[in-house]
């Protein structure tokens, strides 16, 4: 099917539905892609336990934050014997890492034509305000699925090591070795929790990831207990899922993460606020939220009063936070366990043999 284009051929004097109308929600105009990194860091399931400070108190103004922390001994600093030494030992000495927003993102200005919007009537554009926001709203999906390779590539540059060393595990999701039923593994769970455990991680797992790992969590919705008497839907209690078709992009084929709370955050800052917020009759600096999201980000309106146009940009200051390598020593076997993991779903073990399974 070939669709025409223009504001002549889309006008308000053709006999049509607008194509929001035929399939509501999940129009092309509306439907929104989901950035599951993204929402998992945005998400309470990251923010539970967690303290938000305001640190310009919503003027616009640049600021950074230092991390001091301290690291756990090692072990090493333990003795078996009790003396009566007083003179020697261990100093514990802070850490600090300096934390600003440097990264940037703005959109091409999104132009407006008053002499084009007149042509345009209900349904997509009884008044400007509406037809505006149905492509203020289609910016955002480009924006934030731009934006969410951009935190899944930093994810990918910040992988932490599992218990053992290894950056990578397989893990078989579903029952199709030495078994007929192709059903979701409960042990795939049990694994995935036994690498919290180990690792003193607190929280649910919370997995992000698309393709098998997406059919697994789905699966496990709608399980029965099993032949081994194990009720699999309530392993759905067990962990959070957030649906991310990005990351084999980044990562490979079948690949997703597990990622503990709190071990990434992403950081935002808003320019246009305080006394840097401003409008007057033809132009508008201030702040837009992102109704599908929730983030707010900055929003320059510019109009032409010679041309009748309207110019709309979108802009966003963000960093992402992920916890440093130092945050152990090196002499403790939590180094560089940082909360984040990468497994590889792979139900036929003979493929897998290039990486640890789990």
């Amino acid at each position: 099917m070939t669709a025409a284009s223009g504001f002549t051929n889309c006008a308000c004097p053709c006999i049509q539905q607008a194509l929001n109308n035929v399939v509501g929600r999940n129009a092309q105009a509306l439907r929104r892609d989901k950035p599951g990194m993204i929402s998992f860091l945005r998400s309470p399931e990251n923010l539970s336990g967690t303290e938000t400070v305001q640190l310009d108190g919503g003027k616009g103004k640049r600021r950074c934050v230092e991390l001091n922390w301290n690291q756990k001994l090692c072990e090493a600093t333990i003795n078996e014997s009790i003396t009566d030494d007083c003179s020697t030992g261990t100093e514990t000495l802070p850490f600090c890492e300096t934390i600003d927003i440097t990264k940037e993102l703005e959109t091409d200005n999104m132009v407006f034509d008053e002499d084009e919007m007149r042509r345009i009537c209900a349904p997509m554009g009884e008044t400007d305000e509406m037809w505006i926001s149905t492509i203020i709203n289609s910016q955002f999906n480009s924006l934030l699925t731009y934006w969410d390779k951009l935190v899944l590539t930093e994810i990918l540059n910040n992988v932490g090591t599992f218990m053992d060393g290894d950056t990578i595990k397989a893990i078989q999701l579903f029952n199709t070795i030495n078994s007929d039923a192709i059903g979701p593994r409960t042990r795939a769970l049990a694994n995935v929790q036994d690498e919290f455990d180990q690792a003193g991680l607190l929280g649910l797992p919370n997995f992000i990831g698309a393709n098998e790992v997406n059919k697994w969590a789905q699966m496990i919705a709608f399980g029965t207990p099993n032949a081994a008497g194990q009720d699999v839907g309530m392993m759905a209690a067990g962990f959070n899922f957030f649906y991310d078709r990005f990351v084999e992009g980044i990562f490979g084929p079948n690949e997703f993460l597990v990622i503990s709370p709190g071990s990434a955050q992403l950081l935002t800052w808003n320019r246009l606020v305080g006394n840097y917020a401003k409008a007057n009759d033809v132009f508008e600096h201030g702040t837009i939220v992102d109704p599908y999201t929730g983030i707010r980000f900055d929003i320059k309106i510019h109009y032409n009063d010679c041309t009748e146009r309207y110019y709309i940009k979108l802009q966003q200051n963000w960093e992402l936070f992920v916890m440093p390598d130092e945050g152990d020593a090196s002499c403790v076997d939590h180094y560089r366990v940082n909360g984040i993991f990468n497994y590889e779903a792979c139900d036929d073990i003979t493929e897998c043999v290039d990486f640890s399974v789990s």
